[in-house]
C-alpha cells in the first residue's frame, strides 16, 4: 500500500487537529541511529511510519469506522449465532474472530477506496477501532451462550432431559427484553474492571496474546509505506506465509469429509502416542503462536500434557466403575470429566517476564510504543467507580430478571469475577486459548447450583451465575487483546476503550434482535434434529441439574484432585517469585500447564514444532529472527483465520468436504 499524504494534507482531509506529529519519530530516528554500536542494521518498524501522523484520541474515533464496524459486527454476529445453534461450535482459540474481521475489513476497505468513495485511506488507528468494536459486537454472542446456558433455562430444553426438571422455578423461557437487560447490566462490566491493570499486564509483564500481536503485524504490514528494503521485505514475508498458511488450511480440508478425518490426525509420534492425544494437528494458527510463545510457556505446556495425557488421566480412565458410574458421559459431573475439569486455573498466576526485543532498535521501538501507550491516562479512580457502579446495578437488576437469583448471590459471583478474571487473561496472554471460560461455567455452576438447590430454581441460579462470572470475565480478557493491538498499532487506550464499550453496548442489543429473528423463522428452534437443534444446551442445563445434589454428585477422590491442584499452583507460583530470575524461568507455569489438560495434548506438538523452528532460527541468525518471527508467526496465523471465514461460508451453501483421509494402524501396531 501506498504512503498516505503528507501530515498537511492528511490534516486537511480528515478536520483533524494533530497533536505535533513529527516530534516523537524526529526522537525515535535520533535514539535508533545511536543504538548500541548498531545503527540500523535492525531497522525500526515505527520509524517506517515517520511520514503517518498519529491522530489524537479523539481523532481516531471516526464516524466512517463505527459504521464499518456496525455492518461487519452484525453480519458476524448473525453468522456466529447460526453455527453455534446448528453444531454448537464455539472455537477455543480467540483469534480467529478478529483475523477474519480485519480481512474482511480490509478486503471491502480497499475495494471501496478504488472507487474513491471513501477518500482518505484508513489510518491503522482507524482499523485498530473497527477491530475493537467488531469484537466487542460479537463477542456478545460468544459470552452470551445463546445456544448454551441461555437456552438451557427454557421449557423446550428441559422437557428434552432425563430427569425432567420443568417446575417454574427452574425455567426461563428466553425473551428480547430481559436478554437485553442482563446483558447491558454483566456485560460492561468487566471492561472498566481491568482498565486500569493495562500498564502492568502489557508493558511490564508483557504478556504476548499472540492474536492480539498478529492482528497489530497484519495492520502494520499492509498499512507500511513501502519505501525501504526492510518495509517490503517485511509485508513479503508475512504475504508468503499468510498464502502458504491459507492454501494449506485449504487443502487440508478437502480430506475431512467425515468422522476423524483429515491430517489433524497425523500420528508423528506414532499410534501409541496419536492414542494419547500427542498427535500433529497441522494448524497453521498453533504453529504460529508456538514461534511467538517464550519457551518456559512452551515447557509448561508439554509438562502439563505429558503429566495430564500420558500418566494422570490414563490412570483415572482405569477406574472407570470404582471411582465413578461406569456409564456417565466423559463430560458430565458424575463421570471422567469431572476430574478433568478441575485444574489449577483457579489459582493466581505469575506473570511471564517475556521480551522479542534483541536488538536496539527493537528495544526503541518497544519505548516509542510504551510512551505513546501511556500518554492518554485514564483515571484509575474513574474505572474503579464505574466498575461499582455498573455492580450496583447489576445486583439490584439481576435479582428483578431471576426471581430465584438472591442479591447476595451476585454479590457472590462479582467477589470471584477477579480470580477468575486474571487466571483467563494469563491463559489467552499466553497460549491465546480461551479455555478458563468454559471452565469457570462449570465451576459457577457446580457451587450456584447447589448453593440453591432444586426447590429455589437452581438450575436457573446455576446458568445465571454461568452468564454473570463468564460476561464479565470475556470482557476483561478480550479488552486486553484489543489494548495488545493498539500497543503495536500506536493507538490510544481511551479510543480503544470507547470502541469496546461501544461495540459491547451495541452487542447487547442486536444480539437479541436476531436470537428473535431466529424464534421467529424456526418454531421448532432447540428441538432435537431440528434444523436449529442448538446442541450445547441440553448438556449444560444437564450439568446445572447435576449441581443440585451438592458435592455427592462428584466421583470419588474428585475434590481431593481439585484441592491438591490448586495448592500446588499455589506453592510453584511462589517458587517462582523467591527463586533468582535466571532459575525462575525454569519452573514451569502451573496455570499453563492445565491449559493442555483442558483442550488435549494435541496442541503440545503444534506448540513444540512451532518453538523448535524459532530455536533454530535464533541459533543461526538471532537478529533477523527476533524481527521476522512475530511477522513469520503472525501471517501463519491470519491464513488460518482468514480460511474459517471460507469455511463458514461452505458451511451456509452447504459445500462439505469432498474426500476422506484416515491414518490406519497396519497389524503389526493393533
Amino acid at each position: 500500500m501506498q504512503p498516505n499524504t503528507e501530515p498537511s494534507e492528511f490534516e486537511n482531509l480528515h478536520s483533524m487537529e494533530i497533536e505535533n506529529p513529527q516530534a516523537p519519530y524526529k526522537r525515535l530516528e535520533r535514539d535508533v541511529s545511536l543504538g548500541n554500536g548498531k545503527g540500523n542494521d535492525l531497522p525500526s518498524i515505527e520509524l517506517i511510519f515517520k511520514e503517518k501522523a498519529i491522530p489524537t484520541w479523539r481523532n481516531q474515533l471516526t464516524i466512517r469506522a463505527f459504521v464499518v464496524s456496525i455492518v461487519l459486527g452484525t453480519l458476524f454476529t448473525a453468522l456466529a449465532m447460526k453455527q453455534s445453534f446448528f453444531n454448537g461450535l464455539v472455537n477455543p482459540v480467540n483469534m480467529y474472530a478478529g483475523i477474519v474481521g480485519f480481512s474482511c475489513i480490509k478486503a471491502w476497505i480497499l475495494i471501496i477506496d478504488k472507487c474513491g468513495i471513501l477518500g482518505p485511506p484508513f489510518t491503522r488507528q482507524e482499523n485498530t477501532l473497527i477491530q475493537a468494536t467488531v469484537l466487542g459486537i460479537t463477542g456478545v454472542t460468544s459470552s452470551g451462550g445463546l445456544a448454551s446456558y441461555i437456552f438451557g433455562m427454557s421449557l423446550t430444553t428441559a422437557k428434552q432431559r432425563d430427569p425432567v426438571i420443568d417446575d417454574k422455578p427452574n425455567i426461563k423461557n428466553p425473551s428480547v427484553g430481559w436478554l437485553l437487560a442482563f446483558y447491558l447490566t454483566t456485560s460492561l462490566v468487566g471492561l472498566f474492571f481491568i482498565v486500569p491493570f493495562r500498564k502492568v499486564i502489557i508493558v511490564d509483564y508483557k504478556w504476548l496474546f499472540p492474536s492480539g500481536q498478529s492482528i497489530g503485524y497484519l495492520i502494520n504490514s499492509i498499512q507500511a509505506p513501502l519505501k525501504t528494503k526492510f518495509a517490503r521485505k517485511q509485508v513479503t514475508t508475512f504475504g508468503k506465509f499468510f498464502s502458504f498458511s491459507f492454501i494449506w488450511s485449504g487443502v487440508t480440508w478437502l480430506f475431512t469429509g467425515g468422522s476423524n478425518c483429515g491430517f489433524s490426525f497425523f500420528p508423528l509420534l506414532g499410534f501409541k502416542a496419536s492414542d494419547a492425544g500427542f498427535y500433529w494437528d497441522w494448524a497453521g494458527t498453533y504453529v504460529g503462536v508456538g514461534m511467538m510463545c517464550p519457551y518456559n510457556t512452551i515447557i509448561s505446556i508439554l509438562l502439563g500434557a505429558i503429566l495430564g495425557y500420558a500418566y494422570l488421566l490414563p490412570e483415572i480412565t482405569k477406574k472407570n466403575g470404582e471411582w465413578y458410574t461406569e456409564d456417565a458421559n466423559v463430560e458430565s459431573f458424575h463421570g471422567y470429566g469431572a476430574y478433568k475439569d478441575k485444574d489449577t486455573t483457579t489459582a493466581l498466576p505469575v506473570a511471564d517476564q517475556h521480551s522479542t526485543a534483541g536488538s536496539s532498535a527493537l528495544e526503541i521501538d518497544e519505548q516509542f510504543r510504551t510512551q505513546n501507550f501511556l500518554d492518554d491516562k485514564i483515571s484509575t479512580k474513574y474505572s474503579f467507580a464505574v466498575c461499582a457502579a455498573l455492580m450496583l446495578v447489576s445486583i439490584i437488576v439481576v435479582p428483578i430478571i431471576f426471581p430465584q437469583v438472591k442479591w447476595y448471590y451476585v454479590v457472590v459471583m462479582y467477589i470471584l469475577c477477579p480470580l477468575f478474571a486474571f487466571s483467563k487473561i494469563h491463559a489467552q496472554g499466553a497460549t491465546d486459548m480461551t479455555i478458563v471460560t468454559a471452565n469457570v461455567g462449570k465451576i459457577a455452576i457446580f457451587i450456584f447450583g447447589s448453593w440453591a438447590g432444586v426447590s429455589r430454581g437452581g438450575i436457573v441460579v446455576a446458568l445465571a451465575a454461568n452468564g454473570v462470572i463468564g460476561n464479565f470475565v470475556s470482557s476483561a480478557s478480550d479488552l486486553m487483546v484489543d489494548f495488545k493491538t493498539g500497543y503495536l498499532t500506536v493507538s490510544s487506550p481511551k479510543s480503544i476503550l470507547i470502541g469496546k464499550f461501544t461495540g459491547i453496548a451495541i452487542g447487547c442489543v442486536i444480539t437479541p434482535l436476531i436470537f428473535r429473528y431466529f424464534q421467529v423463522t424456526y418454531p421448532d428452534l432447540g428441538v432435537n434434529f431440528s434444523t436449529y437443534p442448538l446442541p450445547f444446551a441440553g448438556p449444560t442445563r444437564d450439568i446445572a441439574s447435576f449441581a443440585l445434589e451438592g458435592p455427592s454428585v462428584l466421583p470419588k477422590y474428585c475434590l481431593l484432585f481439585c484441592y491438591c491442584a490448586f495448592a500446588l499452583g499455589i506453592i510453584i507460583n511462589i517458587i517462582r517469585d523467591v527463586l533468582p530470575k535466571k532459575w525462575a524461568t525454569f519452573v514451569p507455569i502451573p496455570l499453563i500447564m492445565a491449559v493442555p489438560i483442558t483442550i488435549g495434548s494435541y496442541m503440545a506438538v503444534d506448540f513444540c514444532l512451532g518453538s523448535l523452528v524459532s530455536l533454530i532460527w535464533r541459533f543461526k541468525n538471532k537478529s533477523q529472527a527476533d524481527v521476522f518471527i512475530p511477522i513469520v508467526g503472525s501471517g501463519l496465523i491470519c491464513g488460518d483465520g482468514l480460511w474459517t471465514l471460507l469455511v463458514s461460508v461452505f458451511f451456509l451453501i452447504n459445500w462439505k468436504p469432498p474426500a476422506c483421509v484416515r491414518f490406519l494402524k497396519t497389524q503389526s501396531e493393533e
